[in-house]
């Protein structure tokens, strides 16, 4: 939590902290402004904080209830709040811890129950109970923090608290993830929760970094997550949470045995939970136990044989031969019954979503029977021959329309000599243009011409003065002396 505090740029700041950290109930009267800005700073902090897991814990128990007035939701939140964590809950903060773990530099916050109840008032936060409870008490908690926050706010079973925000977006990666893995919607839409909890918790892991660190979803979040699928999105339903649960005895008998079965719906006509769906996910228990077993006999072959070699290898004959008897045993005996048994089990699975896809085979040709009985019952009030004598009328029109519009818009267009003769003016004009151009850049570049003849006739001097000095010297003589004759003559 320290390392994630000091990322925050305003905290980095002595004169921002403190005033961050300052108690905010005299801000709200003297400084409105400041007081908003230091709320909306906070509720940014603790949402990026308890998207990492920063702000959560095991979900102790809260005080207690009467139980002569327990319900069903508070019997969800009592297997909740003792149930062991797998990874940090990253939708639920518990204020009582909150101050602790915000302490930066020496510094403790002193607004955070102001800060709290904005967000209990603004529905950002909600508490446990109040989140688990029915939509009618669910409301009027939320009406009764509205009027008196600061007393819902302090009262006892609220210290674990909900944060909604994410919830939308992390429910939507959840029924992304699910609907790209079904292959058969009867036997991969039933899950229990504990197996929805390690098939889906990489939905609620912060970056890709952290994958890798869990096996399993925090217990508290997957009831979250689901209590926020069921309600919200109306596309899982579950035995325990959802608030209109199956009436059938063996749905009564399942829930009695403790397991909570959640399933997932593409439609609305099939979420609820079936006599068909129980069956069905006690086949897939059975298939899933027989194949552990036959895995954990495998690997007790597997160390009974390297027992063996060792025995042998020690010169241990007693030992070896013991070891080498329970191998056959369990060879002979225990994996066969268990493989037959296994092989059963997976021939009904397979003929379960045989069936499954034969009937969505049916429902689907039945649809399109419907589909196709509507379209013939809307042919037969068209006249083939109608339709096509209507057509070749208005395709008619359609052309005289055509023609009468190129009757107007025709031009007269020029003889094609006249064009030719016009063609050869310009060619013989562009060519005298060109002429005149070319003799007045040979005109400009005769100058230049001159200079750079004399250029190279100084540089030819020069290269004769550095081959033979004595010839200079002889030729400026020559040069002084005709100088110096002139004026004698």
């Amino acid at each position: 939590m320290e390392s994630f505090l000091a990322t925050v740029a305003e905290l980095n700041s002595p004169d921002q902290r403190a005033f961050l950290y300052s108690d905010l109930d005299r801000q709200k009267v003297d400084n409105p402004d400041g007081y908003k800005e230091a709320v909306e700073f906070w509720t940014r902090l603790l949402s990026r904080a308890c998207q990492r897991g920063l702000l959560s814990t095991t979900a102790p128990r809260d005080s207690a209830t009467d139980s002569d007035n327990e319900s069903e939701e508070e019997d969800v939140l009592g297997r909740i709040r003792n149930a062991p964590v797998d990874m940090p809950s990253v939708l639920t903060v518990d204020r009582r811890l909150l101050t602790l773990r915000l302490v930066f530099r020496g510094d403790t916050p002193m607004g955070l129950d102001s800060v709290l109840d904005e967000m209990l008032r603004t529905g950002v936060l909600v508490p446990t109970d109040d989140f688990f409870a029915p939509p009618l008490r669910r409301w009027a908690n939320w009406l009764a923090t509205r009027l008196l926050p600061r007393g819902i706010a302090s009262r006892g079973p609220s210290a674990v608290l909900v944060a909604t925000r994410s919830l939308p977006e992390v429910a939507a990666r959840v029924l992304a993830a699910h609907r790209s893995c079904i292959s058969c919607p009867l036997t991969d839409n039933i899950m229990s929760v504990d197996e929805f909890r390690r098939a889906y918790y990489r939905a609620l892991v912060p970056d890709e970094s952290s994958k890798s660190k869990y096996t399993a979803m925090n217990i508290t979040d997957a009831h979250i997550l689901l209590k926020h699928l069921v309600d919200a999105r109306h596309a899982v339903t579950s035995a325990q949470l959802t608030a209109h649960p199956p009436t059938s005895s063996s749905a009564a008998g399942h829930e009695a045995r403790g397991t909570d079965l959640v399933k997932f719906a593409m439609t609305a006509a099939s979420l609820a939970i079936t006599d068909t769906d129980f069956a069905t996910y006690q086949v897939l228990c059975t298939h899933r136990l027989l194949a552990q077993q036959v895995s954990a006999l495998e690997t007790r072959i597997a160390e009974l044989d390297a027992q063996v070699r060792e025995a042998l290898r020690r010169q241990q004959r007693p030992i070896a031969a013991a070891r080498l008897r329970l191998k056959r045993h369990i060879e002979s005996n225990v994996l066969t019954k268990r493989m037959a048994a296994l092989e059963t089990v997976e021939h009904v699975v397979l003929q379960l979503q045989q069936t499954s896809t034969d009937i969505q085979l049916m429902q689907t040709l039945s649809a399109g029977t419907l589909a196709l009985r509507a379209l013939n019952n809307e042919a037969k009030e068209i006249d083939p021959d109608k339709v096509a004598d209507a057509w070749e009328e208005e395709a008619a029109h359609a052309a005289e329309l055509g023609a009468a519009l190129e009757d107007t818009q025709a031009v007269v267009l020029p003889d094609d000599l006249d064009v030719e003769a016009e063609l050869e003016a310009l060619i013989a004009v562009e060519s005298a243009k060109d002429t005149e151009s070319k003799d007045a850049e040979s005109k400009d570049t005769e100058p230049v011409d001159d200079a750079v003849d004399a250029l190279a006739d100084s540089i030819g001097k020069v290269e004769i003065t550095a081959k033979d000095p004595d010839a200079i010297s002889n030729d400026e003589q020559q040069e002084e002396e005709s100088k110096v004759a002139v004026p004698a003559e």
